[in-house]
């Protein structure tokens, strides 16, 4: 399974961890008080790197060790970077612990923005606006990613692993009908129908391995049905989740499960496990799969004669599905950020290796071919700057992501815009509604109301702007 799906789903677990421990409140009382009372600051001086990392088992893991650690040192004669590769579900746990004991790695990996504010809130993090100027990041970053890695104007973290949801589709099947991805909700309902009445499901889906995973619709309605605007005022107290554009999302949403569109029928929506939706999608009893760009690490298993068949797929936006959603938007995930310990005896040497793993674009781009989904980066993108054994699908998303992004089209996924029980509502209460137990009403308000009192604990992360 993909880095970035094993993450994402893995996070709501953490998170209600988080929940119970006492949430920010926890971590400054906890963490800041033991930590920084007795600290004076970080040093710049030289010596080794240390760095935990987040990445999986086996490939991931393996180009890292083999191409960018040795590659680092090459560069930067005399400095050793030292990594420890810890399990993605159990990041953040440890890197508490380890802060909290006064110790803990130069690099600090976090689960995503709304985890690293927790550390930039506690002063754990070292400032990096030096390193802006002497690396050029505002030239080589997408500006977003500086943006949202800023608080109080104050860079401190760096979002990486980028990942967004899209709508793949059996390209074979697709092909053989005579059929068009959708750029509109009029032409998505007339697809779904005309496959539905086929006997074909119009999307493959499902939720019985991880209930969590259930989030991705809340994130794709809202984004192109509500909107982005929409979602941003809401996401900055502007307006409540309760609004009448939020409710209509939801509402659409589960009339497209009671129709069977997800899955073939509401119950198998529930019972439907990864392996078997992606079977069905990949033997065209399926013929699309709205799920994260992590999917195209495995969409290999599923297609082709190795999955015992003689399809193949493809990938296109999501489409818009009411006026004044951009065409092409892209709801912005962020599998992991990047900082620096403030207690770091090697802050120069720590950015450093950050400007070495994300600001160069043909490293960048080489690591992404190697491993997809693993080393994503928030860099301004071209056809050509990836290489040309590259699948094509692929380095076509990354672009895609890179420059929609990059020109302001983009939207927010639950998991890294949202604060931690806002969230985890989002995925246990949306249950109800499918099963007819709440109301797209009732679903909403009850959001509003969780979402307004994190807001007040100030809970919720950095909100950029689309468009800006």
């Amino acid at each position: 399974m993909p880095f970035e799906r094993m993450l994402m789903m893995q996070r709501p677990l953490s998170r209600r961890q988080f929940i119970v421990r006492g949430g920010k409140a926890a971590l400054g009382a906890g963490i800041a008080g033991s930590v920084l009372a007795g600290c004076g600051g970080g040093s710049s001086a030289g010596g080794p790197v240390t760095m935990w990392s987040n990445l999986e088992p086996g490939d991931p893991q393996d180009f890292f060790k083999q191409n960018i650690e040795p590659g680092f040192e090459k560069a930067n004669q005399g400095t050793k970077l030292d990594v420890t590769f810890q399990p993605p579900a159990e990041i953040d746990r440890l890197v508490r612990t380890a802060l909290q004991g006064g110790e803990g790695p130069d690099i600090i990996p976090t689960p995503g923005p709304a985890y690293a504010a927790e550390y930039v809130d506690a002063n754990l993090f070292a400032e990096l606006d030096e390193y802006v100027n002497q690396y050029s990041w505002d030239d080589k970053l997408l500006g977003w990613a500086l943006d949202l890695g800023r608080s109080d104007d104050k860079l401190y973290t760096i979002p990486y692993q980028l990942q967004t949801m899209i709508l793949y589709f059996n390209s074979t099947l697709f092909e053989e009908m005579g059929l068009q991805p959708p750029k509109s909700r009029d032409e998505l309902e007339g697809l779904a129908e005309e496959l539905n009445g086929q006997g074909i499901v119009p999307f493959a889906a499902g939720i019985g391995d991880e209930p969590a995973a259930v989030e991705w619709f809340p994130t794709v309605f809202w984004n192109h049905f509500s909107g982005p605007q929409a979602l941003y005022e809401a996401l900055t107290g502007e307006t409540p989740f309760s609004d009448a554009v939020f409710v209509d999302a939801i509402e659409l949403f589960n009339d497209y499960v009671q129709r069977g569109w997800f899955g073939g029928s509401r119950e198998k929506f529930f019972s439907n496990g990864f392996d078997a939706l992606h079977a069905d999608f990949g033997d065209g009893k399926a013929a699309m799969n709205i799920e994260g760009s992590w999917f195209m690490a495995s969409a290999v298993d599923f297609f082709g004669q190795g999955a015992g068949n003689e399809n193949d797929w493809d990938w296109a936006p999501l489409p818009p599905m009411q006026s004044g959603v951009p065409q092409e938007m892209y709801a912005l995930g962020i599998g992991s950020t990047i900082s620096v310990n403030a207690r770091s005896a090697n802050t120069d040497g720590a950015a450093s290796f950050i400007d070495y793993l994300v600001a160069d674009k043909k490293r960048a781009a080489e690591y992404m071919a190697a491993v997809p989904s693993a080393f994503n980066a928030p860099l301004p993108f071209e056809e050509g700057d990836f290489p040309g054994s590259m699948d094509e699908r692929v380095r076509r998303q990354l672009v895609s992501l890179s420059q929609a992004t990059g020109n302001g089209n983009f939207g927010y996924t639950n998991w890294t815009f949202w604060p931690s029980k806002s969230t985890v509502y989002i995925q246990e209460e949306i249950q109800k509604v499918l099963t007819g137990d709440m109301t797209a009403a009732e679903y909403c308000e009850g959001l509003a109301g969780v979402f307004t009192e994190e807001r007040k604990e100030g809970l919720v992360p950095k909100i950029i702007e689309p468009g800006a």
